[in-house]
């Protein structure tokens, strides 16, 4: 019988977070129970077909907190302070972690560091009744503890409390060992994209003749280096090459990223799509002539891999693993973080070249054919839960 398993995420599913969908629906194929527990369910979760456990939200309960629970939430925290068992500033925490000390599961997976930080006090009791688990995907690693010293100390906490601690990446890998993960406990598992769902897309008219077509998907958040994607567009129009830039994506940047676009004359070339679905994303994958990846900071990059494994040509920066699945001139094109120049001369030799488009498409392709598959990430995990389920 396999382990059980609890995946404790924020937001399911979340838009953005398809990956983690995938990998859930895999396990449970496989013959893991699944429960997902998380601080908001969204209508689409109904039809996933994962028991759920909802969360208190740990951090702005009154703003994040479903108005129908509120109620319920308030009620228990006032009979806490009438109870005189805590003092009022020890109500929160208690109300924040009860639903997870209901957990019942082999195995608690935390999805992202910054989850299982969230809940560090809660550990070890965790811990005394089941393993458990937490991925480290980018910027939770990468860049919040060298911004702020508090989250470095409370993820080498995290790390000597986890059983398995899975990275993206070698390169994330390198950076939890810096900060104090054991390496014995440490899981390199790829993220990985369902290949035959996005094989149809294959054989695109690389030479029909309009724009270039060039796609990014992503936050709209600094990091993704969406404004650096702009400059390289703009250098590439005025060496008298049209394009149609299409951004897929919401968040803070999106004010920027409009003025920049005026800026830089962009305005009839840059569109920005807001958040698509999974089938939008899709169809737009299928009209693309290439993907654009700018970021400054990236695990690696999920939509670099569906891309690739539509046959797509993909123009990304050596940030984080991304050169662990790009090779540069081989599968794709390999820039430097912040090197707009490179960028802008790599895209012009795919808008003026579409036998490069075909051959790095076709390249592409076959590398997520031979090793990008959800299949082989859902087996690693599936014998990583079964080792530590077992002690």
């Amino acid at each position: 019988m396999e382990p059980s398993l609890t995946a404790v995420v924020t937001q399911f599913p979340a838009p953005s977070q398809t990956f983690i969908l995938r990998k859930l629906r895999g396990l449970r194929e496989a013959g893991m129970e699944v429960t997902v527990a998380a601080t908001r369910f969204n209508e689409s979760s109904t039809t996933t077909g994962f028991r759920h456990l909802a969360l208190m939200p740990w951090r702005t309960p009154r703003v994040a907190l479903e108005p129908a629970s509120r109620p319920a939430w308030s009620a228990v925290a006032t009979s806490l302070r009438r109870a005189g068992t805590l003092r009022p500033s020890e109500v929160r925490p208690v109300v924040t972690t009860a639903p997870m000390t209901a957990l019942d599961t082999d195995i608690a997976h935390f999805e992202f560091s910054g989850i299982a930080v969230s809940y560090l006090d809660l550990l070890p009791t965790l811990r005394e009744r089941m393993r458990i688990a937490v991925s480290c995907r980018g910027a939770a690693e990468q860049i919040e503890p060298f911004t702020n010293p508090a989250r470095r100390e409370a993820l080498a906490r995290v790390f000597d409390l986890a059983d398995l601690i899975h990275c993206v990446s070698d390169d994330m890998r390198r950076t939890v060992e810096e900060l104090g993960a054991p390496p014995d406990r440490i899981l390199v598992n790829r993220p990985a994209v369902p290949v035959a769902d996005f094989a149809p897309l294959r054989g695109r008219d690389v030479d029909h003749g309009g724009p270039f077509r060039l796609l990014s998907i992503g936050r709209l958040h600094w990091k993704k280096g969406l404004d650096d994607g702009m400059r390289a567009v703009a250098a590439l129009i005025d060496r008298g090459i049209e394009v149609d830039y299409r951004i897929a994506g919401e968040g803070t940047e999106r004010e920027k990223l409009r003025f920049l676009s005026h800026e830089l004359r962009l305005d009839g070339s840059v569109s920005l799509l807001g958040v698509q679905t999974s089938e939008q994303v899709r169809d737009l994958l299928g009209w693309a002539d290439a993907l654009l990846l700018p970021s400054l900071s990236e695990g690696i990059s999920n939509a670099v891999l569906e891309a690739m494994a539509a046959g797509l040509p993909v123009v990304t920066t050596d940030c984080g693993g991304m050169t662990e699945v790009v090779e540069h001139d081989v599968n794709g094109l390999v820039c430097g973080i912040g090197d707009v120049t490179t960028m802008g001369d790599l895209l012009a030799v795919l808008a003026t070249g579409p036998e490069e488009r075909s051959r790095l498409g076709g390249a592409a392709a076959a590398t997520a054919d031979e090793r990008l598959d959800l299949g082989f990430q859902v087996h690693r995990f599936l014998d990583a839960y079964r080792r530590i389920a077992a002690g």
